[in-house]
C-alpha cells in the first residue's frame, strides 16, 4: 500500500443537527437543535424531581452570545474548565477573578502571539488560586518550562541536545 499524501483528519464533536423547525436553534443562520437543560428539583418531602426543557439557542450558539455580552465570564469559565481537563486544583472565584481583570486589563489584553497576555501560575507546583496567578506575556509563558524555570537559567542542557 503506498502513501497517497493524504492525512486522516481527528474526528471533533459536532452538535446535532435539528430534524424540524420546532427544534432548531433560534439563531437564523444555525441548523443545531436545541440545547437541553436539565434542572433538578427536591420536594418537601425529599423526593427528587427532574425536569428536562429546552433553552431557545444551542449550546454553540449560547456560547458565542455569553462570549459578546459578558466577555469576562466567558473567559472565566473557560479557563476553569481547561484547568478542571488538566486535572489542576481552580479555586479562583468570579469576584476575584472580576478584580484581577480590572487590575491587570486581562481582557482586553489576552491572546496568542507577540505582545498578548496570558494566565500564569506563579508556582507550578500549586493549582490556579488567587493568589498564585499573575498576567505574564505570551511568549515569556511559553519560554518558561513546566519546571517553572525559565530557559536561560536552566543551563546547556536546554540549548545543547544530543542526538
Amino acid at each position: 500500500m503506498s502513501y497517497s499524501g493524504y492525512r486522516r483528519k481527528k474526528r471533533t464533536r459536532r452538535a446535532a443537527q435539528a430534524r424540524d423547525k420546532a427544534e432548531k436553534c433560534a439563531t437564523p443562520w444555525c441548523r443545531n437543535r436545541k440545547a437541553e437543560k436539565t434542572t433538578h428539583y427536591t420536594n418537601a418531602s425529599g423526593k427528587i424531581i427532574v425536569y428536562k426543557s429546552y433553552l431557545p439557542y444551542c449550546w454553540k450558539c449560547k456560547s458565542r452570545r455569553l462570549k459578546e455580552k459578558h466577555p469576562r465570564t466567558y473567559v472565566f469559565n473557560m479557563l476553569r474548565q481547561r484547568a478542571k481537563q488538566r486535572k489542576m486544583p481552580w479555586t479562583v472565584t468570579s469576584a476575584q477573578f472580576k478584580e484581577f481583570c480590572d487590575r491587570t486589563h486581562y481582557i482586553e489584553l489576552r491572546g496568542c502571539g507577540k505582545g498578548y497576555y496570558t494566565i500564569d501560575r506563579i508556582d507550578s507546583n500549586r493549582g490556579y488560586h488567587a493568589n498564585n496567578i499573575q498576567m505574564l506575556e505570551f511568549l515569556d509563558n511559553c519560554s518558561e518550562g513546566a519546571d517553572n524555570t525559565p530557559r536561560s537559567e536552566r543551563g546547556a542542557e536546554t540549548t545543547e541536545q544530543p542526538f
